[in-house]
């Protein structure tokens, strides 16, 4: 069901492939988690096996606290080029910056590669099979960079180990895919953040190139913070960093928003990257909207910018759609249909289907597993049949 052409991956009930050097000596350590449950007891137990069998495993750059490796000690994984298809439906959710500080944020190494374990654990009790992760949200870094000063916002600073290094042999072991999520100009709220200088075209390529050259990440995601360049500035970025994504043999994608016009007068020019290749592999449209828009709740604004997306593609690049479980149980005076109704996650990703979409991106993680959302979630897992 899930994607596994060139990973060796562990089953949810098998861990017979590991060496038996690694299991001999592994014990398991009970633990107690408060961050998600787990619905049955052997999934537990499987759980802290592997990441028993990783820790005791693992070959990782392990970065001292305090220490910045140059450009000359950085290490390149070896299978960082081989090249990566897309799951015939692409099934995933955000870990965004937010959800770091929730869960991973001043975490030790062996707690890190616990609860990110968990996360990728109640990733594929959903049904998905891909998780897109920050790693460079406010011109910073959650991995040890020649380009980027360590992220406060996610790591607290450098935390004495390598995250992105424990994050993609953890989803791979799940078999899922793991696509590193950037915010390229660093900038939000109508500001660059941190240091500004970072912004530019060169330096945010080579960036892209010290992650494809050091981790076996899927793919590259960009999401939709664009500064007010101009189309020709966005539009050069992106066909450098296809290039550039290509050439390692991995997916590169964008996330920007749902409104068709915000897009356009911020410069993000969606009806170039639709009617052309070589920008894009996938696009996916915020649509954060329900079918029970307005006062009276009778506007289908999900479905209506939904066909607005789809019209616009008339190269047949694929598109995901963004999916607002963030807004699950809001009680909103012009978007009725999240207080009103609990299939709201079902049924567009049935109408997204219907339309002709390659899949969906749910916004966010702790949004997707919050007790607000379990029914909507069950929804969602019922139509991935699940």
């Amino acid at each position: 069901m899930y994607y596994r052409s060139y990973h060796q991956c562990v089953s949810n009930s098998r861990l017979d492939i590991y060496p038996q050097n690694v299991l001999k000596p592994l014990r398991i350590i009970s633990l107690s988690f408060t961050i998600l449950p787990m619905r049955k007891i052997t999934k537990t137990i499987i759980t802290l096996a592997l990441v028993g069998a990783i820790l005791l495993g693992s070959s990782a750059d392990v970065y001292a606290a305090g220490s910045s490796p140059s450009k000359k000690g950085t290490k390149k994984a070896a299978s960082t080029t081989t090249t990566v298809t897309a799951p015939a439906e692409f099934r995933a959710v955000w870990f965004s910056f937010k959800d770091w500080q929730t869960y991973l944020k001043g975490k030790n190494e062996a707690e890190f590669r616990a609860i990110f374990a968990a996360v990728c654990q109640s990733t594929v009790d959903n049904g998905l099979n891909a998780i897109i992760v920050h790693v460079r949200s406010h011109n910073d870094a959650a991995y040890p960079s020649s380009y980027y000063p360590w992220s406060v916002e996610m790591t607290n600073g450098n935390p004495g180990y390598d995250p992105l290094t424990i994050m993609t042999e953890t989803a791979h072991a799940y078999g899922l895919q793991i696509h590193a999520w950037i915010n390229p100009y660093g900038y939000r709220n109508g500001a660059y953040c941190g240091d500004a200088s970072l912004a530019t075209k060169d330096n945010i390529i080579a960036g892209i190139k010290e992650i494809l050259d050091k981790y076996p990440v899927d793919g590259i995601h960009f999401d939709d913070y664009f500064p007010p360049l101009g189309a020709q500035t966005h539009n050069a970025l992106l066909k450098d960093v296809y290039n550039t994504v290509h050439a390692y043999g991995k997916i590169f994608g964008v996330s920007p928003q749902g409104n068709i016009d915000n897009n356009i007068a911020a410069g993000a020019d969606i009806g170039t990257w639709l009617s052309n290749t070589g920008y894009v592999d996938y696009i996916c449209p915020q649509l954060y909207w329900s079918n029970n828009y307005g006062k009276a709740g009778n506007v289908t604004l999900f479905n209506d910018r939904l066909a607005k997306w789809k019209a616009l593609d008339t190269a047949g690049i694929p598109m995901y759609i963004g999916l607002a479980a963030y807004r699950v149980g809001e009680v909103s005076k012009t978007d009725l249909g999240w207080s009103l109704r609990s299939d709201n996650l079902s049924s567009q990703i049935t109408a997204l289907r219907n339309a002709g979409c390659q899949g969906y991106m749910i916004y966010n993680y702790s949004s997707m597993v919050s007790p607000t959302c379990a029914t909507e979630m069950q929804g969602v897992r019922q139509v991935n049949g699940k």
